[in-house]
């Protein structure tokens, strides 16, 4: 058995569904990235424009890699229930978000991988990356044949969909590839057709600062008006363009057992203090929005219910201690016409001193229009 097919039992072993190998050197994506993040298309993640040229070719800090070994390591697509989410107060995380952490979960198993290299080559070097350092994972994947570039910017491979997390190890061993993967797309637009707030476009351009997965994970700020309805429920990312996918409805595996995890009791997230936040998602994936992201998504998704249920744990954050989900609670208690609600606006904005939420609740209450957080939150951030 050659090397190539040893790394791929052993990674099988592990738990990887896919196992494949590329070459290193420079990719030919410097323009693309370029344009891309020159049209804004990064929204605050401002360290993707961070070492260009470690993205682009991986040898620039590691000259002794010759190859990255490539992987894919399977989750399971929710079952969504029958449920009316409006009625029962129910927010709606991203599939991926079940369980441990998936950088703890697939980092110990390629730690596993990299013991195996050393002992069948002693001396190996190796680098395992897990969705962290200036690596562009899905070119390489890509490369290695992996999968293809789905129009959803999802890497997609027929036997299984998009349902998979990347992994990838860099290593000092010459690995042999099998070229790149066929596109089985085609004409499809049904994740283009479906995306809420058009954030994907033709030609594999996502524009983060519209995507749900984007607002509700990495932005840390003030989610724009215009885009709150458009979340919905979703509070922890969005699967929406992987569920509308061919490829995923023809061959996902759903798991009706992560439900409820997955479709979290809104007001129960609502009154979670600093103590029932880290005790509840230390840990998880969930842990990268802090407690202030992820109360900020619920406020929204309450305001999106329309159900009067939603008031009184809103009314309650009116008090939170971060101004970011007072402001938000603020916009979502203006979406009711019920007087407790404006009431409790009233009442909020006579004691309130932050001038960001003082204009959030203005605007709640008719008094302003949103042009007035829009100009401060400008001030703010001289954008």
């Amino acid at each position: 058995m050659g090397l190539e097919d040893r790394i791929r039992t052993k990674a099988a072993a592990l738990g990887f569904s896919e196992c494949r190998f590329a070459r290193l050197g420079r990719l030919d994506r410097e323009a693309f990235l370029r344009d891309w993040l020159a049209q804004g298309n990064a929204g605050d993640m401002h360290y993707l424009a961070r070492q260009p040229e470690r993205r682009l070719d991986p040898t620039t800090a590691f000259p002794q890699a010759r190859s990255v070994i490539c992987l894919a390591y399977p989750y399971a697509p929710p079952a969504v229930p029958e449920l009316d989410w409006r009625a029962e107060l129910r927010g709606r995380m991203a599939a991926y978000a079940v369980g441990l952490d998936y950088h703890d979960r697939i980092g110990a198993r390629l730690r596993e991988l990299i013991a195996f290299l050393a002992e069948l080559r002693p001396g190996v070097w190796a680098r395992p990356y897990v969705d962290t350092g200036p690596l562009l994972e899905r070119e390489w994947a890509y490369r290695s044949g992996l999968g293809w570039f789905g129009k959803n910017t999802m890497l997609l491979r027929k036997r299984v969909g998009s349902w998979f997390f990347l992994a990838e190890v860099l290593v000092d061993l010459e690995l042999e590839g099998e070229g790149l993967a066929q596109d089985h797309c085609g004409r499809c637009t049904r994740c283009l057709d479906a995306c809420p707030t058009q954030a994907l476009e033709d030609g594999d351009i996502l524009r983060s600062p519209l995507c749900l997965s984007y607002l509700t994970i990495e932005h840390r700020g003030t989610i724009p008006f215009e885009l709150r309805p458009k979340l919905d429920n979703w509070i922890f990312g969005c699967d929406i363009c992987q569920e509308v996918c061919p490829w995923n409805t023809k061959f996902g595996a759903p798991e009706r057992a992560v439900i409820e995890s997955l479709f979290p009791s809104l007001p129960a997230l609502m009154a979670l203090d600093d103590a029932g936040f880290r005790q509840r998602f230390r840990k998880t994936a969930v842990w990268r929005t802090k407690r202030r992201g992820l109360l900020r998504n619920t406020a929204v998704a309450l305001g999106n219910s329309g159900n009067p249920q939603a008031v009184a744990p809103l009314r309650s954050a009116l008090g939170d201690p971060e101004a970011l989900i007072r402001g938000h609670a603020a916009w979502a208690l203006g979406q009711f016409d019920q007087p407790t609600a404006r009431a409790a606006l009233r009442h909020a904005l006579a004691t309130e001193d932050d001038p960001q939420v003082r204009a959030e609740i203005s605007v709640a209450l008719g008094d302003a229009p949103p042009s007035l957080l829009t100009n401060l939150l400008t001030e703010k951030t001289g954008v």
